[in-house]
């Protein structure tokens, strides 16, 4: 082994080398006298080190100190010395003796001091301040839109007449009477809440979602990136996920969470309990999460937590702001006599009466008869919002009664249509050859011959024509005679 560097010796006395290191350092140090000499010399220089750390900086009057340097280091100083005695020339050096002693020792304690050069007189420069981190910024918030609302909803205490047209943000309380509302705030998260509940969007942003509830509310949550979270708050106990399809039930007697799909985190002060797919957590009030029995859900508690799913957009584009989708789209207001399960372009809403918010253009409205058979009630047109415009409505129409005859009045029927103004409803688009269409309507006369009601269920005509040929069908006369409600399909 060659000799060892002096400043190993140092690395090894402050502890900067391992055992094995040390020891063969050791090993050469004792058959090897120069690097024992170097040894000894490093650990008495460095056990001294701990003892000038401890004393205070001398006090040195920096002023006195370069003038003194300067006098001592002059040639005009020099040459008047040299014509002096030599006994006299000991007090410079004694002096810069003492200067030298007590520029070691404060360097020691403090570090190295560099005196300015002889031609600058400012003052000792100041230590650069270390820069300030510059403040994190706050993270974005979040908006959501109300998506379909039935019934009475609030928010923050109020029955918007806007509910459609506004966005709610960090700090919003919804709440429900006989009601339900939809909200979504993501292009894969949403959340609606039943009837007789509260939520408060503690907070709503791109880092955290906290909401407090009491009642029910039906979530679903796209994956969360590994920085955000989304925490749902019920009494003493907080509901964490990741991303899923969940329901959180809250009230004074007990807190139940079920799973549709994914995982959820059920937290108190005291444990945790995590519930899978398909699987329930019932928890009454006082009961610690820690060792709560998970159990199954049944066929008919999955069929119904799919079926209360949060209605979500597909156009949600995170790319664009919710107040752009609030321009680009409309409130449907589906109205009707008591409440029967509706569909709209084939996807099922729930039942109505409803508000749902749609994109522009026409729409395809079914509703379910007594035996849950869906049937089309119609279509509709709903414009782009427009400042001070109505929304677009549709009035469902009465369930068809059981007819057993309706021979006659569809003879009525056939024989009192207009023919020549139906021909005039449909000369425009004869001339752009435009032939074969037809049109289907649903109506009911009652016994003294009056017609209760007429509407267009199907069509392939625009709006104008098909409500040109409805005001011809409407003014057919009947006979009194057997009520009768049915549906005709004319061809035109």
């Amino acid at each position: 082994m060659s000799h060892v560097a002096p400043h190993r010796w140092a690395d090894a006395w402050a502890g900067h080398l391992s055992e094995d290191e040390r020891a063969a350092m050791d090993r050469h140090a004792a058959a090897c006298r120069a690097c024992a000499r170097a040894c000894d010399r490093v650990r008495g220089a460095s056990d001294s080190f701990p003892a000038i750390r401890a004393q205070s900086a001398p006090e040195l009057a920096w002023d006195s100190v370069r003038a003194r340097v300067h006098w001592s280091v002059s040639t005009e100083r020099r040459a008047g010395l040299r014509s002096r005695p030599a006994r006299p020339r000991l007090l410079p050096r004694l002096a810069l003796g003492a200067f030298g002693a007590a520029a070691v020792a404060l360097a020691l304690a403090t570090g190295p001091i560099e005196l300015d050069p002889p031609d600058r007189t400012g003052a000792v420069a100041e230590a650069p301040q270390p820069a300030r981190p510059a403040p994190t910024p706050a993270p974005a918030a979040l908006a959501g839109l109300v998506n379909r609302a039935t019934g009475d909803v609030m928010i923050d205490g109020l029955r918007p007449a806007d509910l459609f047209a506004r966005t709610l943000g960090p700090g919003a309380t919804l709440a429900t009477g006989d009601g339900r509302v939809d909200v979504q705030f993501a292009d894969g998260g949403a959340f609606a809440l039943s009837p007789g509940s509260r939520l408060q969007l503690r907070r709503f942003d791109a880092e955290a979602i906290e909401l407090v509830v009491e009642g029910t509310v039906d979530l679903e949550v796209s994956p969360r990136a590994p920085h955000q979270r989304f925490l749902v708050i019920a009494g003493e106990r907080t509901i964490e996920v990741r991303g899923t399809r969940f329901r959180v039930r809250h009230d004074a007697g007990a807190t139940a969470v079920a799973c549709s799909h994914g995982l959820v985190a059920v937290r108190d002060p005291r444990g945790v309990a995590l519930v899978g797919a398909a699987r329930r957590l019932e928890l009454p009030a006082g009961r610690a999460v820690a060792g709560a029995q998970v159990a199954p859900l049944t066929a008919d508690e999955l069929d119904a937590l799919a079926g209360a799913a949060p209605m979500r957009l597909p156009i949600w584009d995170p790319a664009r702001s919710p107040e752009a989708l609030l321009r680009s789209s409309a409130p449907l207001e589906i109205a009707g006599v008591g409440r029967r399960e509706v569909r709209v372009d084939g996807v099922e809403l729930g039942p109505a009466p409803m508000q749902v918010r749609m994109m522009p253009g026409r729409h395809t409205v079914e509703t379910a008869d007594a035996a849950g058979r869906f049937r089309r009630a119609g279509w509709v047109d709903v414009a782009p919002p427009a400042a001070g415009a109505p929304a677009a409505r549709f009035e469902l129409p009465a369930e068809l009664p059981s007819t057993r005859d309706v021979s006659e009045r569809r003879r009525q029927l056939l024989a009192g249509i207009d023919r020549a103004r139906l021909r005039q409803c449909t000369r425009q688009i004869a001339k752009q050859g435009l032939t074969g269409t037809y049109v289907q309507i649903e109506l009911r006369v009652d016994a003294s011959g009056a017609v209760n009601f007429l509407n267009v269920v199907d069509t392939d005509l625009g709006s104008v024509t098909a409500g040109c040929v409805r005001n011809v069908l409407a003014e057919v006369r009947f006979a009194p005679g057997a009520a009768a409600t049915w549906r005709e399909r004319l061809e035109l």
